[in-house]
């Protein structure tokens, strides 16, 4: 049995921050002309952000369907793949269909229809039409090994021991870095990211290794909801938060790590997944206030929409005529503002209505409502 009862109740601090994490992202596609080399391949680390939202998606999914996947996980996975297939892909579909068509409908389509092409081996066809789109092909894939792992976990016996599932989270962080050392090895260091045997194909786009990521967030969910006693002292957390921020932000600033195997993946998840678990701990800090305030929260709603169109207004930025530095940065704040304003547009005018509209076609009476705020991307 359980160590303590699950935990329920939105966390409005995780979906505040996906905009940050959406940020990231944006800014490592989009740098700042004749910004210092230091700041700007700090700027640039945002990539890592992806990372965020692996490990973000198995913490959120476990902790809204941990109960009904632990005692029934065959008659609840029908419902839950159509929630995730209504979350996610009437925004994927309609972007990944106007680059398309903006492309004059040339090209293989069948792999993007199928969110299949973060298998493929050719890096150009992982980030073709809609370059982030590959991150949404390895959630899929993510989405359909939940219904397995999660019986798997229970099986191991890490929903009723701290200890096993501590043990686990830690074989895991290990097995990461030991695929990135492995693959930092020569003659693959020298390998470029679009080698289909790089460790970025590896580490970074291949659908199987980001279980991994993933594994941690429905490890941290099961910690959150069936280990902590009531009444645990917050404070811990809080300063667990600060640590793993300051981590993160330590490897994005490093020279060292920048573009380096450890980047994809290895470095960062561990971090990400004490920082996801500590705001879920503890949310009456100063950050999870911040990150919980109704502006912060409906980006963090939008951030979806905002991820899977800001690489398609690449042309509006590479328009832009060379100037000073200042302009430089009013022309970023500028196109910013305006990918936000898409977004939110999006988010509310598509995203929301398709996703009710889906979830109608076969919503019943006997549905069990999340205990949070779907936040994936």
């Amino acid at each position: 049995m359980p160590t303590s009862s699950i935990r329920t109740g939105t966390i409005p601090a995780l979906t505040g921050l996906r905009f940050f994490a959406a940020l990231m992202v944006f800014f490592s596609h989009y740098p700042i002309s004749g910004i210092n080399e230091d700041i700007g391949r700090f700027f640039a680390s945002g990539y890592s952000g992806v990372t965020f939202f692996f490990v973000l998606s198995g913490f959120i999914i476990a902790y809204n369907y941990l109960d009904r996947f632990e005692t029934n996980p065959a008659s609840n996975t029908p419902r839950y793949l159509w929630a995730r297939f209504c979350r996610v892909y009437p925004i994927y579909f309609l972007t990944m269909a106007f680059v398309y068509l903006q492309q004059g409908g040339q090209g293989p389509v069948s792999v993007y229809v199928l969110a299949l092409q973060s298998w493929h081996p050719n890096i150009y066809v992982i980030g073709g039409l809609n370059g982030p789109a590959w991150s949404i092909s390895v959630e899929a894939f993510l989405y359909l090994t939940f219904p397995l792992l999660l019986p798997l976990f229970n099986k191991l016996g890490i929903f009723q021991n701290k200890g096993r599932l501590v043990t686990l989270a830690l074989l895991i962080v290990f097995a990461q870095f030991a695929a990135a050392v492995y693959l930092s090895m020569p003659p693959r260091d020298l390998l470029s990211p679009a080698d289909p045997n790089s460790s970025h194909r590896w580490l970074y786009n291949f659908p199987l290794l980001r279980i991994m990521d993933f594994s941690l967030g429905i490890l941290a969910a099961i910690y959150f909801s069936r280990h902590v006693k009531a009444g645990a002292s917050e404070k811990p957390w809080r300063l667990i938060s600060y640590a793993s921020i300051a981590v993160v932000l330590a490897v994005m600033a490093s020279k060292n790590l920048y573009y380096s195997a450890y980047s994809w993946d290895a470095a960062y998840a561990g971090a990400f997944t004490l920082l996801i678990l500590s705001l879920a701990m503890d949310q009456q800090s100063r950050l999870s206030k911040a990150l919980s305030t109704k502006k912060i929260v409906f980006l963090g709603e939008a951030s979806f929409a905002f991820y899977m169109i800001h690489m398609i207004a690449a042309p509006i930025f590479a328009a832009k005529a060379p100037g000073s530095f200042v302009t430089n940065v009013i022309f970023e704040m500028f196109f910013l503002g305006l990918i936000m304003t898409m977004s939110v547009g999006l988010h509310v005018a598509v995203e929301k209505p398709c996703r009710d509209f889906l979830n109608g076609l076969i919503s019943s009476k006997k549905t069990v409502k999340p205990n949070v705020v779907e936040v994936e991307r």
